[in-house]
């Protein structure tokens, strides 16, 4: 995972499995790379925070975002 100031990037592999990611309710979340459960994320709730970018790479699963 790097950080270039606020931003951060996370990559998974995997071949089954999704990806879930518990962010803040600012955090704007950006999904690339092949996943066959496509990205479930209502977008933000609180406006001006950063953006997570996630690369997921894989067959089964999705990305699926949840907010606190």
């Amino acid at each position: 995972m790097t950080n270039p100031g606020n931003d951060t990037t996370d990559v998974h592999v995997s071949l089954v499995g999704g990806v879930r990611l518990r962010v803040r309710p600012d955090v704007r979340v950006k999904a690339t790379g092949i996943r066959l459960g496509g990205v479930s994320d209502g977008g933000p709730t609180v406006a001006g925070g950063p953006t997570a970018h996630v690369a997921a790479w894989g067959l089964v699963g999705g990305v699926r975002v949840s907010r606190d």
